[in-house]
């Protein structure tokens, strides 16, 4: 799962990038993976045998400015969600800087839409759902709204995600700030609001500074700031739920994992996110929810409970589910 950095020059995105990377003098121009931090993982880690925890992951690319040149137009097709970083420590415009962002977004939406329609147009295919699709975007872009604000029904939805519009993916925006704002956030969160995306306020740079401690120590430090954790555990969690996701947890001799999924996939699409051979010869799913299993991490009592659920193909996998899958092939 790719997301996609954007911003303005000096906004400091790099800087953002970097913390998240724990390097000063990490490379922007390669991606980056970090871990989903996930405290249900930890305990399960302590309570089993397994020596490795294996946490969930997003890969966040920084894209240079302008972000839609030839040279970074593929970073920004392949990801998954845009994070648009506001400059709010220096010249304080943030609202100002999230509605060129948008109006790079629209057009480029636009544009794509124009193409593909009159592609369609050629081909004697006016009257098929595509184009109607096509057709019903391109009014909503066209009214200056993205696509991820609108009522877009599933169908067109499913249509529409073939051509990889920006304006459909979720967005982050995360002002960057120090202790104080440059400027009043109030404008900047009723535009998010009113855009479909969702704010975050991260102070860049003392979060670059906070990954020079040694990691036992930054828990503590940020209690002594008033913190609840850090920007930068809020960002990748925050990235991570616009995705739509949901966790379940797998429990072997050699690690626990945490396996992300969409929202509503049922046993055997989770069972094909551990691998394609269980969801194809997929027979049932052992099912032990995360907070049952912490008040009393031993399957056999929870067994003779009958806390221990066996579900089949239908089940709609839950937030923190504990799966073991049983399959033939």
């Amino acid at each position: 799962m790719k997301l996609a950095m954007l911003g303005q020059p000096g906004c400091g995105r790099t800087t953002l990038f970097r913390a998240l990377a724990g390097d000063a003098d990490a490379d922007p121009s390669r991606p980056l993976t970090v871990k989903v931090p996930d405290r249900r993982l930890e305990f399960l880690a302590s309570v089993t045998d397994a020596p490795k925890a294996v946490y969930a992951t997003v890969v966040f690319l920084d894209v240079q400015s302008p972000a839609f040149s030839p040279r970074n137009l593929s970073a920004v097709q392949d990801a998954a969600a845009l994070v648009v970083v506001v400059d709010n420590f220096a010249l304080g415009h943030p609202a100002r800087d999230l509605m060129e962002a948008e109006a790079d977004l629209l057009v480029a939406d636009l544009a794509l839409v124009e193409k593909r329609m009159e592609r369609l147009r050629k081909e004697s295919r006016r009257d098929s759902p595509e184009h109607a699709a096509l057709e019903r975007a391109h009014a909503i872009l066209e009214d200056d709204r993205p696509l991820r604000a609108a009522e877009v029904t599933e169908s067109d939805r499913r249509l529409l995600r073939a051509y990889s519009l920006h304006t459909l993916r979720p967005m982050m925006v995360v002002s960057n700030r120090g202790d104080e704002p440059e400027a009043d956030e109030a404008e900047l969160r009723d535009l998010c609001e009113e855009r479909g995306a969702a704010l975050l306020p991260v102070d860049a740079a003392f979060e670059l500074e906070l990954t020079e401690l040694p990691e036992e120590e930054r828990g503590e430090f940020l209690e002594s700031m008033g913190y609840r954790a850090s920007g930068l555990d809020r960002l990748i969690s925050a990235a991570y739920g616009s995705l739509d996701l949901v966790t379940f947890f797998t429990i072997g001799e050699d690690e626990v994992r945490a396996w992300p999924v969409k929202r509503g996939s049922t046993a055997p699409q989770a069972a094909g996110a551990v691998h394609t051979d269980m969801q194809r010869g997929f027979i049932r799913a052992k099912v032990i929810p995360f907070e049952t299993y912490r008040e009393c991490p031993d399957e056999a009592e929870l067994r003779s409970r009958g806390e221990v659920r066996l579900e089949g193909k239908d089940y709609v996998v839950r937030e923190g589910d504990i799966l073991e899958i049983r399959f033939s092939v």
